[in-house]
């Protein structure tokens, strides 16, 4: 790996792991001495507003602040992300203005590489957010959802983004990406395999996500986390969401196949593994 993508790459590593105070120290670490206004300090400044961003993505800041109005500016994270496309384009064009008037050294030629691969990865969590919030709304307001609409956009933002952000600075976030994704979708696959009462499909679907969401969590280095719902949480809010809602998954395979698993253990075990569920539907 080339010298001026180490430090990007153990960013990246820092941010998948959830350690964003150490992402953020590791760029104001590196950040050159005070001096007139350069593509590197303002991609420095940027790496560390991406830094808050994540952390507040992972704490499902997308759902909060999002009241705007004709005099008020879009404080959501949405928007925060879109501000920060724009930022990126700023440094490219700054890249540009320097390499006209001066030699640049070897890392300015490689910042407007690093700026379009972040903002392949920043699209996607656009994407992401989204899609999040399509939920959300569906359940604020007790609509039937959808799960082939949700199965489809989320495999649309899969295939978009598969081949995006693929520079090795960025592999760490990538592997996260693709393991939400993964999450999600065989959560989603799982609740329309049980509408149609499928059960060796669901029971592997359900596996697979209790696996991808290990694999998650093994990545991270926890912080404490005091925002959102679940305070003072070893785990972000999305990761214990993901938890939750398989939880609530798994209770449901509990219910609709209960004579079926009944019949592999004792009417004993049978009830205290039942009561170890997040809801134990059939002894209510």
């Amino acid at each position: 790996m080339e010298k001026e993508d180490e430090l990007l790459f153990n960013f990246f590593t820092h941010i998948s792991q959830l350690s964003f105070e150490k992402a953020k120290e590791l760029v104001e670490r590196d950040k050159p001495p005070k001096c007139p206004v350069t593509p590197r300090t303002m991609f420095s400044n940027f790496l560390q507003q991406l830094a808050l961003a994540e952390k507040s993505y992972m704490d499902i800041g997308f759902l909060q602040n999002k009241q705007k109005s004709f005099l008020r500016k879009d404080n959501s994270l949405r928007a925060v992300y879109e501000y920060m496309k724009n930022d990126l384009k700023k440094i490219e064009e700054s890249c540009k203005h320097v390499r006209g008037v001066q030699r640049d050294s070897k890392e300015d030629q490689r910042i407007p590489n690093y700026c379009q691969n972040i903002a392949q990865f920043i699209n996607a969590r656009i994407n992401l957010i989204d899609l999040y919030e399509k939920i959300y709304n569906q359940a604020m307001t007790n609509k039937h959802m959808a799960y082939v609409d949700i199965l489809n956009a989320l495999e649309t933002t899969i295939q978009t983004h598969h081949l995006g952000f693929t520079d090795i600075t960025l592999t760490p976030i990538k592997a996260v990406f693709s393991l939400e994704c993964d999450i999600v979708q065989q959560l989603f696959k799982a609740m329309f395999e049980l509408q149609k009462l499928q059960f060796l499909p669901s029971l592997a679907l359900i596996h697979g996500v209790h696996t991808r969401l290990l694999a998650w969590e093994s990545k991270m280095q926890r912080e404490t986390w005091k925002l959102g719902i679940f305070k003072n949480s070893p785990l972000p809010t999305l990761y214990q969401w993901l938890q939750k809602l398989k939880g609530a998954v798994l209770s449901k395979f509990s219910l609709y196949f209960h004579d079926i698993l009944a019949n592999q253990t004792t009417p004993t075990d049978m009830r205290h593994i039942c009561s170890k569920l997040h809801h134990d539907y059939y002894q209510k």
